[in-house]
């Protein structure tokens, strides 16, 4: 085996004494080894960022308690004027008879004057006690019939056409008597009927 192997390594000796014009091959040194290629360091790490200062802000401020609220205000003293009682007043009346011997009369209201009231009490008005209205009388004379009946209804329509107003009519062949609050009224007759018309109050 060894012998084997010198005698190829004569053969490769005398192969390379041909190739190489009988010189004998001086063997190439070894180029020295190639030292592996490091890749550059990676840069340095950033520096960590700085976080900025946590700021806790100063609790709130209570606001100062509110005032009392003020007293109530007393109301002003009632100043108690004297007021005079009402005075009650008697509507006006009318008071008559037809053909009877006691005289007619009228009563009214008491006339006032501003504010000053001259009597507390009924006087006697100066109006015709059995008529105050000469439109009213002169209606019923251009009514009166002899018959009461129809002159009653005459008169009272005739005399609510004119006025617009309600009016009361008494028409009578003989003696009446009446007394009536109001203060529009009238009393005519011929010879023989007698009638008596008043506005209520």
């Amino acid at each position: 085996m060894i012998s084997y192997c010198l005698l190829l390594g004569a053969m490769a000796a005398g192969v390379t004494a041909m190739l190489g014009c009988g010189c004998p091959s001086i063997p190439l040194p070894c180029p020295p080894p190639q030292l592996p290629l490091c890749p550059p360091s990676p840069p340095p790490c950033p520096p960590p960022p700085l976080c900025p200062p946590t700021f806790c802000p100063p609790p709130p401020l209570c606001p100062p308690p509110l005032p009392p609220p003020p007293p109530p205000l007393c109301p002003p003293p009632l100043c108690l004027s004297y007021q005079p009682a009402p005075y009650m007043a008697t509507p006006p009346q009318n008071d008559c008879c037809c053909r009877c011997s006691n005289p007619c009369h009228y009563r009214a209201r008491s006339r006032m004057h501003g504010a000053r009231v001259f009597s507390s009490k009924d006087i006697e008005m100066d109006d015709d006690p059995t008529c105050n209205d000469v439109k009213l009388k002169t209606i019923m004379q251009e009514n009166l019939t002899k018959d009461a009946t129809i002159a009653k209804r005459s008169i009272q329509k005739a005399i609510e056409e004119k006025f617009s107003a309600k009016f009361n009519v008494i028409c009578a062949n003989g003696d009446f008597s009446y007394v009536a609050y109001t203060e529009t009224y009238c009393q005519t007759s011929n010879d023989d009927v007698t009638c008596y018309a008043f506005k209520p109050l």
